[in-house]
């Protein structure tokens, strides 16, 4: 028991848990949460206490409710208890029953951390648990990342009973006369964890004693490799991913030199969402520019390059009508001047009387054309961003200007008009300012 209470100080001193701490703990009445909390009683760290009733289990789901709020009135804790509807959940959103549970469960936690200003959630996640996750995500297929069982990797969520394992956890209750619920439903082998818990680690522990002993070897082992392996990926990106103003560039050549290039690939694009190198390669080696997207990221490739952006930006409409003197700061920073005289502080000046006003700025069109200055002639604004090799974030983000005829005046930053430009006899004179 006091091997169980060492180890219990010896984790939440390698997790920075301390008494100034404000802590939210996730409690099932079951006995691995009521350990947790009873250590951390006796540790007298700051905690509140919060409790899903899923409505799974009847009368005994209300029951498991009483039992974790007659624990908290007893021993003066604060504690957050709510009702989820998980059956009507897991239909709208297509869900397993565990998965919607858990979705609904962390939601809830994050709102009440935020609300309440707790410096971290804690769980009763065990070594047993870990193992759990290890066999499972063995079984689905998957890399070093998905073999390093269960993580406190977020000082959002942290779980001080990982170095634990059930059989402890167990003895450490009875030892102390703890009380818990059990839910039997954890006994059924319907679903995969229940039955890796009950079928497979049993055996695995049969056939080796310490087996649990040699698998958080195993884990710590596993853990340091990853950490390697982020630490070198970290490396090459900086190497290679080039930050623009809201993007990153990457020259093809240099990522076609990295071996394995598919595991490079994996690594390099996985934290935003892109999870299937395969997709990248195709991309890469594809003889036409594209695009590929995650949920939150686009990968383009402009020629030589790719170009990684994120989706969420800021949301502008595709034409903005501009008032008399008007200074707008959004999507770009642009304001006007009528004078007698060219300000040389301009970006650039336009003959104010060949102008029909009121001005508009807007995003480019099928079939747009316009005079560049300084060529003889039209040509298509689809060609001038060809021709000035204009990659597809840039031509995105450019702005035309122009007047009450749609006629363009101004690539706003890149080139004016042929027909607006100031002449020998030009008297009135449209400055434009940009920032």
């Amino acid at each position: 028991m006091e091997n169980v209470r060492q180890e219990f100080k010896n984790s939440i001193r390698n997790l920075q848990i301390s008494s100034e701490k404000k802590l939210l703990v996730a409690v099932s009445g079951g006995v691995d949460s009521m350990v947790l909390m009873h250590l951390l009683l006796q540790s007298q760290l700051n905690f509140s206490i919060a409790h899903c009733n899923f409505q799974l289990r009847g009368k005994k789901s209300d029951l498991d409710e009483n039992f974790v709020e007659k624990f908290c009135l007893k021993n003066n804790l604060e504690y957050f208890i709510k009702k989820f509807d998980v059956e009507s959940f897991k239909n709208k959103f297509n869900f397993s029953t565990q998965m919607a549970a858990r979705e609904l469960r962390y939601e809830w936690f994050f709102e009440l951390i935020k609300k309440n200003n707790f410096d971290s959630l804690l769980t009763a996640h065990h070594l047993n648990d870990s193992v759990e996750t290890f066999l499972i995500n063995l079984s689905r297929g998957t890399g070093i990342q998905g073999l390093t069982g269960i993580q406190n990797s977020s000082p959002r969520v942290l779980r001080p009973l990982l170095p634990f394992s059930k059989d402890e956890i167990l003895k450490y209750a009875q030892k102390n006369n703890l009380e818990w619920r059990e839910d039997l439903t954890n006994r059924e082998t319907e679903y995969i964890r229940n039955k890796i818990r009950h079928e497979i680690t049993p055996i695995l522990e049969e056939i080796h004693p310490k087996f649990l002993d040699n698998f958080a070897k195993t884990i710590h082992f596993l853990n340091s490799d990853a950490k390697l392996i982020q630490n070198h990926i970290q490396t090459i990106r900086e190497k290679l991913f080039f930050k623009k103003e809201d993007f990153w560039e990457i020259p093809i050549k240099d990522l076609m030199k990295l071996n394995p290039l598919s595991s490079y690939l994996y690594y390099l694009f996985s934290e935003f969402g892109f999870k299937h190198p395969l997709e990248i390669e195709k991309l890469i080696f594809s003889s036409n520019n594209g695009e590929i997207q995650s949920s939150n990221f686009r990968i383009i490739k402009n020629r030589a390059h790719l170009i990684l952006i994120s989706l969420i930006k800021e949301s502008f409409p595709n034409e903005i009508e501009l008032k008399p003197n008007q200074v707008i700061e959004k999507p770009l920073y642009l304001r006007f001047s009528k004078s007698d005289f060219k300000d040389l502080k301009a970006v650039e000046t336009l003959d104010y009387t060949a102008i029909k006003f009121p001005l508009r700025l807007r995003k480019q069109k099928s079939g747009d054309i316009f005079f560049p200055l300084g060529m003889k002639g039209s040509k298509k604004v689809s060609k001038f961003f060809k021709d000035e090799k204009f990659s597809p974030i840039e031509k995105e983000n450019t702005w035309l200007l122009v007047d009450a005829e749609d006629q363009i005046l101004y690539i706003v930053g890149k080139r004016v008009d042929d027909r607006f430009k100031i002449k020998t006899n030009t008297h009135k004179f449209l400055n434009i300012y940009l920032c």
